[in-house]
């Protein structure tokens, strides 16, 4: 019968030719991490993420909802898919305890970039991403006849962390992010339901011990870690540090792996374009386009940030976890970092780090304006700046209200009378408001 697509074949591969291939694909692609899972699997927190829901931390956010059940199982939407392929790319290498602008932003005397999230102060991520990933399945699709696979960055109803993590790309920290004992959390994830069956490959349920592919080797386990190894409570990496807890400025983090989103200042400055609630507006200080601060934070974060700066050579032999855990706890007085495990079964493309994206590195465009270019920056200006990174996300007018939010809180005097023509002429009520509210706290310092 005419009109009604022919099913889609599973095709067989096994775990150790699915590795030869990522082996040779993703060096030229610049992954830096990648595993495949077993769909449709169960998730050992789907009762996390469904609680997550109706306790509203999704701050809402409707789209979360919407896709609720299709999130926790990927073949509701894909029934031909047989597994999910996982990629993970870097777009930094930790952060320095020594550089304080996750912490401070764009407050006087520092760039405006400087209260721009890390990951947002080049390219779009979905792009670059999107781009490697289809570099990596044109690739794989030339070796596997017969592959069919869908690439989604952000664009598809997954967990991606939960499945980054159930294919052995790094355990799932207290601040909600995904960790890799030697990269840090700072990577873009991304996905590709697929029809391959991979011979050898667990039934899924479980987190694996290493990705298919790594450019670095995860961290061996610790004798406190060997019980729990591949199973469902292999879960965290981060013992009795708090450090992101502590350090949250809202609060957000309300307990271990527990983010309300309503509470996150990169929910206020990104999602909600410039919308920080009104008795909490002054908390965003001199942030303007999200928070790293339970990132820089993190001792994982800080080894990965050492490592990287002294050139350390990566080998297929994890070093020692106790020079990661001396390093975080030397840098930050913070409890060391516990035993990671990982069996290195991934190959290592390199034995020194890959250099991060060209395209993730704070564009050098940003450097013609200054913040108080952004308190009256029209649409026209903020299409031809931020059309193709991560910024157009928060609308022009949200990026202003984002601006008046740091001039006030962060304590911008020079502006005091730019903000005060704002708060008279701007054609956003909102904007206005947020105008008034800063311009009334800088006269307050005088």
């Amino acid at each position: 019968m005419s009109g009604s697509p022919a099913p889609t074949a599973a095709i067989s591969v096994t775990r150790d030719r699915l590795i030869a291939l990522l082996a040779d694909l993703c060096p030229a692609a610049r992954i830096d991490l990648a595993g495949a899972v077993a769909v449709p699997c169960p998730l050992p927190h789907a009762d996390r993420w469904r609680d997550y829901l109706t306790a509203g931390y999704h701050a809402d956010l409707t789209y979360l909802a919407r896709g609720a059940d299709d999130r926790v199982d990927p073949t509701r939407r894909n029934p031909w898919a047989r597994s999910l392929l996982v990629f993970a790319q870097r777009y930094g290498d930790g952060w320095d305890p020594d550089d304080r602008s996750s912490a401070v932003g764009a407050e006087p005397g520092r760039p405006w970039t400087d209260g721009v999230a890390r990951y947002a102060r080049g390219l779009d991520y979905h792009d670059v991403l999107l781009a490697s990933i289809r570099s990596v399945v044109d690739g794989l699709a030339a070796a596997l006849p017969g592959l069919r696979a869908q690439p989604a960055v952000d664009t598809g109803p997954y967990l991606e962390r939960e499945y980054a993590w159930l294919a052995g790309l790094g355990f799932l920290g207290k601040n909600s992010c995904l960790i890799h004992e030697r990269l840090g959390s700072g990577l873009f994830l991304g996905v590709a339901p697929s029809n391959l069956v991979v011979a050898g490959m667990s039934a899924g349920g479980h987190p694996d011990a290493a990705p298919l592919y790594a450019v670095a080797p995860r961290s061996k386990p610790g004798a406190a870690d060997l019980a729990t190894l591949g199973t469902a409570a292999d879960t965290n990496r981060c013992g009795r540090c708090t450090r992101c807890l502590d350090a949250c400025p809202t609060g957000a983090l309300t307990a271990p792996f527990t983010l309300d989103s309503r509470r996150c200042i990169a929910t206020w400055t990104i999602e909600w374009r410039g919308r920080a609630p009104d008795d909490a507006r002054a908390q965003q200080g001199g942030l303007l386009f999200g928070c790293d601060i339970c990132q820089a934070v993190c001792p994982w974060n800080v080894a990965a940030a050492r490592r990287a700066g002294r050139s350390e050579m990566f080998s297929a032999q994890a070093a020692p976890v106790a020079s990661v855990a001396s390093d975080a706890s030397d840098a930050l007085d913070a409890p060391a970092a516990p035993d990671a495990p990982a069996a290195p079964a991934a190959p290592v493309a390199s034995a020194v780090l890959p250099t991060l994206p060209f395209e993730y590195a704070t564009l050098t465009d940003h450097a013609e304006i200054e913040l108080s270019d952004l308190l009256r920056i029209d649409s026209d200006e903020f299409r031809r700046r931020f059309r193709r990174t991560p910024l157009w996300r928060c609308h022009p007018e949200g990026l202003r209200r984002n601006a008046l939010t740091v001039a006030g809180g962060a304590g911008h005097d020079d502006l005091l009378e730019e903000v005060k023509r704002v708060a008279d002429a701007d054609a956003d009520a909102e904007v206005r408001q947020i105008a008034d509210w800063a311009w009334q706290r800088l006269q307050r310092r005088r």
